[in-house]
């Protein structure tokens, strides 16, 4: 796994995304065993349980992320899913993993709601420290920001490069580059805000002070050879990126608090056996206003991504089966425990 590089708040980080990602799940996995055996579950069925949900997680992680995020690619040949290559959607991992759990426990007659209780803040704590390695990863990154804890990644950091690269190449390869410039690169960066670089603070005699004034130049890593780039009038320059929202962080902090509000009420007569659907509330709410800052949008339609989309339909539900049970087990009191 690539070391991934990060500034932020004037220091420098290196992590391994990979390696963080694979501790956060076999965090979740001893977290939740240890919650589940106390709850009365026996550890073989929990680690059948387990294993279960996270393979179809897994699988609904990889099918959102390309019905969602690489649609064209998926429709073209839906067999996509299963070749090397691609990321998971973080949305359709939950979703598939609470759906695998629900299926497990029908399948061997478990109370799925008070296993829940077990799992449920474990999930949160994980989901959190998750953003860490998409925040080393450079993906799920925000909009761009001049906020003093905006942060910038490394050309190590593969999913943000895919971005940048992408806009950089329409930039070569356009009749109008500076048509490019001012209609695409800026919606992303205010070109007039940003200083040069140091290794070019030579032309401010030339009356050249930010990377506005550099519309004739073009980054390092581009596509076409000098004597192409000659050719077009453009001249190669040190790459500038924009700081951006750490979104990242921002959904670390809020599943940081929805970890502490569920373990609150889990304890709670009025959430007992609840807990998956305030799970899911919280989880809907969180996504919705992280995708407000998030820089990767995919927009579905009226300004909402497909993320925000999912995310309503999961606070609906969420919040309606939790209004539902509650009146129900009012009349009925809650269902047995069924302990395997």
């Amino acid at each position: 796994m690539l070391p991934i590089n990060v500034d932020f708040l004037g220091l420098h980080f290196r992590g391994y995304e990979g390696h963080w990602a694979f501790a956060t799940l076999v965090l979740g996995f001893f977290y939740q065993r240890a919650k589940s055996l106390r709850a009365g579950y026996s550890n073989d069925w929990f680690v059948s349980a387990y294993t279960f949900a996270i393979l179809t997680g897994f699988v609904c992680a990889r099918l959102f992320h390309f019905m969602f995020w690489d649609t064209t690619n998926f429709l073209a040949n839906p067999l996509i899913v299963f070749r090397p290559g691609g990321g998971f959607a973080i949305l359709g991992g939950t979703i598939g993993t609470g759906f695998g759990g629900w299926l497990y426990c029908k399948r061997t007659g478990a109370n799925f709601y008070h296993w829940c209780e077990s799992l449920m803040t474990p999930i949160c704590l994980c989901l959190a420290l998750g953003r860490i390695s998409c925040f080393l990863n450079g993906d799920a990154y925000g909009l761009p920001s001049t906020l003093p804890w905006a942060v910038s990644f490394s050309e190590k950091s593969l999913d943000w490069m895919a971005e940048w690269n992408g806009l950089h190449h329409l930039y070569a390869n356009s009749d109008q580059p500076l048509a490019v410039i001012s209609s695409i690169f800026q919606q992303y960066v205010p070109l007039s805000a940003l200083p040069l670089p140091q290794s070019l603070q030579h032309l401010q005699a030339e009356g050249v002070h930010s990377v506005a004034d550099l519309a004739r130049f073009y980054p390092p890593n581009a596509l076409l050879s000098q004597s192409e780039l000659a050719a077009k009038g453009l001249v190669p320059f040190p790459t500038v990126y924009p700081r951006v929202h750490p979104a990242q962080l921002y959904e670390l902090g809020i599943m940081l608090v929805a970890y502490f509000f569920i373990m609150y009420a889990e304890k709670q007569e009025w959430a007992r056996q609840r807990s998956f659907f305030l799970f899911w509330i919280c989880y809907g709410l969180n996504r919705f206003f992280i995708e407000m800052v998030r820089g990767d949008r995919n927009v579905a339609f009226a300004s909402l991504t497909y993320a925000q989309v999912i995310s309503i339909l999961l606070v609906i539900s969420g919040a309606g089966a939790f209004y539902y049970l509650t009146r129900k087990w009012k009349q009925t009191g809650l269902p047995e425990p069924v302990l395997k």
